[in-house]
């Protein structure tokens, strides 16, 4: 586990390092980077099994909120990269803290109208929700603290988009996000997949001086 969680550090780290590095180059020029909120709602759900494949029940709720950086500027076309950090609570089984990085294409059909999918790895911090207690010495049980475990995740989305053509830059999405969380518990679940239901929106927020 210990491995797992170096070598997903190692790998964010150099995304975050070629995120860096592309920001850089860009000063020379005006640049805005957008803020990214979404609402979201987690199950333990392969893709496609929830209602119209999209959505899950019970609600388990959570937000996410980044950024992204282009890597091209074709109109029609679009790569970029994202630096996000998400949240989510599954009742009874544990709090999400994620914070990860995602390769993406957005595809423009017109002005307004977008297709994008993204490859995403990150570090997940998974804390129990759920009391623990241990036997003491005398006989009684006592509360044992845990403040979670580190864990490896890798993701792949699917989203759709509108953006408002009033020179405000707003895009509004929706994107289905499906993660694999690993190692959850070695003894019979090591993969524990996740299947993720984003309502979000994006609009310009952190500014590169020239």
């Amino acid at each position: 586990m210990k491995q797992l969680a170096k070598c997903t550090a190692i790998l964010l780290c150099l995304s975050l390092i070629g995120i860096q590095g592309y920001a850089q180059g860009e000063k020379k020029q005006s640049k805005t980077y957008p803020l990214v909120i979404s609402l979201l709602n987690t199950s333990t759900l392969l893709p496609g099994a929830g209602k119209l494949g999209i959505w899950g029940t019970p609600v388990h709720p959570g937000f996410s909120v980044g950024t992204e950086f282009r890597y091209n500027s074709a109109i029609r076309n679009e790569w970029f990269q994202t630096l996000k950090f998400a949240y989510s609570y599954h009742k009874y089984a544990q709090h999400s803290l994620l914070l990860f990085s995602e390769l993406g294409y957005r595809r423009h059909f017109s002005l307004a109208f977008d297709v994008e999918a993204r490859l995403g790895l990150g570090y997940l911090h998974a804390i129990p929700d759920a009391q623990i207690f241990v036997l003491g010495d005398n006989g009684t049980y006592n509360r044992k603290h845990n403040l979670g475990r580190p864990q490896g995740m890798g993701s792949f989305s699917l989203g759709l988009g509108y953006t408002f053509n009033h020179g405000s830059g707003l895009r509004v999405f929706i994107a289905e996000q499906f993660y694999m969380q690993a190692p959850f518990v070695n003894e019979y679940v090591p993969l524990l997949p996740s299947s993720v239901f984003h309502l979000g929106v994006a609009f310009p927020f952190f500014h590169a001086s020239k």
